[in-house]
């Protein structure tokens, strides 16, 4: 479980569709939670000249001030019983969000916001809130078919403590879903059998934590983009490190996410690897009992 007593679920809005979609599935995942929602709104001013007065510079924040505004209404509305509040941030949104989130439980944000062009499929933000936040992050997709109840993980090598599996058993709980758990275990990698002894060792200690989580495992040699992509036309999220054991040291963010945030047809929670890192840090920390 990574609930954090009294830490909201943050969502990125901007006043787009697809952070108008974004917003209602925060709603839902703050209520199961019992955590408030705050919904946060970043303006800046994107000319490249300065504005030419103090009076020009303020009409762009009531600009952002009605944005959020909106956002908050909308919240209110979808879930009359949940506490939402709203923050206002003059700076760009990947930064804004990467700030809120080191407060936060988890930041939702849509997959493309009001900039850029229509024909991109993820937006700058949520790939840079993705690399860089300190908890997890989800880049919501409604599916165009029925829900499935069914939430994928990701467990590259055969679960690594670093891993995202405890995310995604918590996620399933909340959700009253079955749980796939994805052992990637391209042929490259080694001896598959002990690969594969380990991750089922690892679900196992996360089955005890979770009884009621129906969990299937599955171990799998093929090419790890694949396997991800097939699972999710099934899934109605899906887990994911954000860095792979193998990924170039240079890339922020490791090549499955990305591809899975191109191209996924559901909601994908990524666990950046700030995280984890954190995580493990704190974990060491731990003495023994």
């Amino acid at each position: 479980m990574y609930t954090q007593d009294g830490r909201p679920v943050v969502a990125g809005y901007d006043g787009s569709k697809a952070s108008r979609q974004a917003l209602q599935w925060a709603a839902g995942e703050a209520r199961t939670r019992f955590v408030p929602l705050l919904v946060c709104h970043a303006w800046q001013w994107l000319y490249p000249i300065p504005p030419v007065s103090p009076e020009t510079l303020e009409a762009v924040r009531r600009m952002g001030q009605h944005v959020l505004d909106t956002g908050v209404s909308l919240a209110r509305s979808l879930a009359p019983r949940l506490e939402v509040m709203g923050k206002l941030e003059m700076g760009s949104p990947t930064v804004v969000l990467v700030s809120e989130s080191s407060g936060a439980e988890l930041v939702t944000v849509g997959p493309r916001g009001t900039g850029g062009f229509e024909e991109l499929q993820i937006g700058s933000v949520a790939m840079q809130l993705a690399a860089h936040a300190y908890c997890p992050v989800a880049v919501v997709r409604e599916p165009d078919r029925p829900a499935t109840g069914r939430v994928v993980v990701a467990v590259e090598g055969g679960g690594p403590e670093r891993s995202g599996i405890g995310v995604a058993f918590e996620e399933a709980r909340l959700r009253q879903a079955s749980l796939t758990a994805i052992c990637l275990c391209p042929e490259d990698m080694g001896d598959t059998r002990q690969v594969a002894t380990r991750f089922h060792s690892t679900v196992s200690v996360w089955e005890e934590k979770y009884p009621a989580v129906v969990v299937d495992t599955v171990v799998e040699t093929r090419p790890p983009t694949a396997v991800l992509h097939s699972a999710a036309e099934h899934a109605d999220l899906v887990v994911v490190n954000g860095r792979g054991e193998n990924d170039p040291v240079e890339l922020p963010l490791g090549l499955l996410p990305q591809s899975l945030l191109r191209g996924a047809p559901c909601t994908v929670i990524v666990i950046p690897d700030r995280m984890l890192a954190l995580s493990s840090r704190s974990a060491s920390r731990v003495p023994p009992g």
